[in-house]
């Protein structure tokens, strides 16, 4: 079952505060839709939220300069985070519960709501890549797992995902968590909500 590309955008976090869920809206074919507000959990301060989200994918080479973006790093956590809270809850644990295995029931649509957020995981990996820039092993980390998160999908999208396929991935990003906490870009998976994958 094919699912159609979609342009999904994030509200930035401006400061700490609790834990959040953050919910991310699709984009449809015309103007761009702001994402939905994260909800701070009871007790905990409400964050800061910009109105919605311009951070661009970053395609280019991995420089080897200085990055000159204001919050490098914490804007790199928050992408990163988003990234792996998605690979965790909507491709990863199914795949341990045995989502993905012939005769599964709702194997169809699990695979649906996979592909959807390994979509979303590559895009929040691409906007990341240009916070890591300032670092060229980071860079060159997040690089490796984009390109396992865009095979992912496509083997998602086909249906023809593996066991093996996911561990892969997993494999990559826990690379990529270590080599951020070694060269001071710590990040920590954020609870996301994905339409579509929900």
């Amino acid at each position: 079952m094919h699912v159609a590309a979609a342009l999904l955008s994030v509200t930035l976090l401006a400061g700490c505060g609790g834990k959040t869920a953050t919910t991310v809206a699709e984009e449809g074919a015309g103007a761009p839709k702001p994402a939905v507000a994260p909800t701070s959990t009871a007790g905990a301060p409400k964050p800061a939220v910009a109105p919605t989200s311009t951070e661009g994918e970053y395609t280019g080479a991995c420089p080897t300069e200085g990055n000159a973006k204001p919050f490098a790093k914490t804007r790199f956590a928050l992408h990163a985070g988003l990234a792996l809270g998605a690979f965790h809850r909507y491709i990863y644990r199914p795949l341990r519960s045995g989502g993905f295995q012939a005769g599964a029931e709702k194997r169809k649509r699990t695979f649906v709501k996979a592909a959807v957020a390994g979509a979303f995981a590559l895009h929040e990996m691409r906007v990341a890549k240009g916070f890591a820039a300032a670092n060229p092993r980071l860079c060159k980390a997040v690089e490796g797992v984009t390109g396992h998160f865009s095979n992912l999908t496509d083997r998602l999208k086909s249906g023809t995902a593996t066991p093996a396929d996911l561990d892969a991935s997993k494999s990559s990003m826990d690379a990529l968590q270590g080599d951020a906490t070694k060269t001071g870009f710590p990040f920590k998976e954020q609870k996301v909500t994905i339409p579509g994958a929900a």
